[in-house]
């Protein structure tokens, strides 16, 4: 514990990035087929699924951190130091503040399931497709770290004292923030069922692609120490 401590304040954290939205509606589903046997015999083909809605917005990057503040500089000028014990001195610019996450991406919805073809008319047409799931958005980056704020110079100057060595400093930088982590991309919605088709296994349309993750943010530079210098003097 040092007897005089000079502290720069800590930078304030990056604010958190808002997460990308997410497709709410899905593809609307294909209609099943249908088989007309009166006059004119024929297959109406059913319909395929509709794609998924693709994920509206993209996750948002994180604040960056704040710097942290320099210290001040500590300046004592005295005839006589008169202590037990030694004075310590402490300069110690602010830590920069942590870069904020990065938000998560939005996942897209899934595509509409295939209409059935009329048992009739399974022979004739082929199966109706499923829609495609819709693609997940990208993620926010995370936010840089804060630079550390710079230790502050401490100067001594004194004629006479009670100790050999009565004062001893100590000056360092603050510490650079963290990057913050990059967010993950958002989730491809899933792809709508195929229509079946007797003795052919069941299947689905393609996933959604999904979004791609966010990059870390860069740490904040250490701050620079400052320099000490006391000194006893024939005079001030």
């Amino acid at each position: 514990m040092s007897d005089i401590v000079i502290q720069g304040a800590n930078g304030v954290a990056g604010a958190a990035g808002v997460d990308g939205q997410t497709a709410t509606q899905n593809g609307a589903n294909g209609q099943n087929g249908s088989y007309d046997k009166h006059d004119n015999p024929h297959c109406t083909p059913a319909t395929n699924g509709q794609p998924g809605f693709n994920a509206p917005t993209s996750g948002e990057s994180g604040g960056n951190g704040g710097a942290g503040e320099n210290a001040f500089d500590f300046v004592l000028r005295c005839g006589e130091i008169v202590t037990q014990s030694v004075i310590t001195i402490l300069s110690q610019g602010g830590n920069g503040g942590n870069g904020g996450n990065g938000g998560n991406g939005g996942n897209g919805s899934a595509g509409g399931n295939a209409g059935q073809q009329a048992s009739k008319c399974e022979d004739s047409l082929p199966p109706a497709l499923g829609g495609v799931g819709g693609s997940g958005s990208n993620a926010g980056h995370g936010g840089n770290g804060g630079n550390g704020g710079n230790g502050g110079d401490i100067i001594v100057r004194y004629v006479t004292a009670s100790l050999i060595q009565p004062v001893s400093g100590n000056s360092t930088g603050g510490v650079g923030g963290a990057g913050g982590p990059g967010g993950s991309g958002g989730v491809g919605g899933p792809g709508g069922v195929n229509g079946s088709k007797p003795g052919v296994p069941p299947s689905t349309a393609s996933d959604g692609a999904n979004g791609g993750s966010g990059s870390a943010g860069t740490p904040g530079a250490e701050g620079t120490n400052g320099s000490v210098s006391i000194e006893q003097v024939d005079q001030l």
